[in-house]
């Protein structure tokens, strides 16, 4: 549920910036140059290995709660049959689904975090003395505050709502239970990520203009 809906999101987020970026070209200032270009490229990475980061972090966080309060919270718990034992081959399921999320979240973090530093280690290598008060800079906070903002809505009601319903609702013991995982680790990553991006956004908003003197006309000889 979290790669689908930060997936989902990011091309949203992606094709609208483009979409300004070719036809309100007269609003953001961005040429088609190969450093324009290069630039682009450079944030649209940078934002993908930060999202790759916060995946992997999710399934960390879903390992560690199992871990701590039970893998039945977090996977879920299999149905009771009327005859044999129930969880033999469930359980089995779910302990491979926590290693794997380890692991998965282990590799993810990783590689996200020097996939992140490499192209913003590039950018800083382009040697733009504007590059933080730049349009493209500014989009890509924004960007990020979209992606970001959008998982944090859509994640953080869902895995409230199931954690409440892992703790009040007590279901017939001949059903399967969902647990919490995906969307409360999810949501509890994506959440402090939105509000870091848009922090950026409204400090870059709240920058005062120097005002400049009136330019006074030369004084005509007599």
């Amino acid at each position: 549920m979290v790669i689908g809906v930060l997936l989902a999101a990011s091309v949203a987020g992606v094709v609208a910036l483009t979409l300004l970026l070719v036809f309100r070209k007269d609003l953001v200032g961005v040429d088609l140059s190969p450093r324009s270009l290069l630039r682009f490229y450079l944030y649209l990475a940078s934002l993908a290995g930060v999202l790759v980061v916060a995946i992997g972090a999710a399934a960390i966080l879903d390992w560690g709660a199992a871990r701590l309060f039970g893998i039945e919270a977090i996977y879920g718990r299999a149905p009771v049959p009327p005859f044999g034992d129930p969880y033999v081959s469930y359980a089995h399921e779910t302990e491979l689904r926590m290693q794997n999320d380890l692991l998965r979240g282990l590799t993810l973090v990783v590689f996200g975090a020097v996939f992140y530093g490499g192209h913003r280690f590039a950018r800083a290598r382009l040697g733009d003395p504007d590059e933080r008060t730049s349009t493209l800079h500014r989009a890509y906070d924004v960007l990020g505050t979209f992606v970001f903002g959008i998982a944090t809505v859509i994640l953080v009601p869902v895995g409230i709502y199931r954690a409440l319903s892992v703790a009040i609702l007590t279901p017939p013991t001949d059903v399967f239970v969902e647990g919490v995982a995906d969307a409360r680790a999810g949501g509890i990553v994506a959440a402090p990520v939105w509000l870091a991006y848009l922090l950026r956004v409204i400090r870059a908003g709240s920058g005062r203009a120097v005002p400049t003197p009136p330019v006074r006309p030369a004084p005509v000889p007599a």
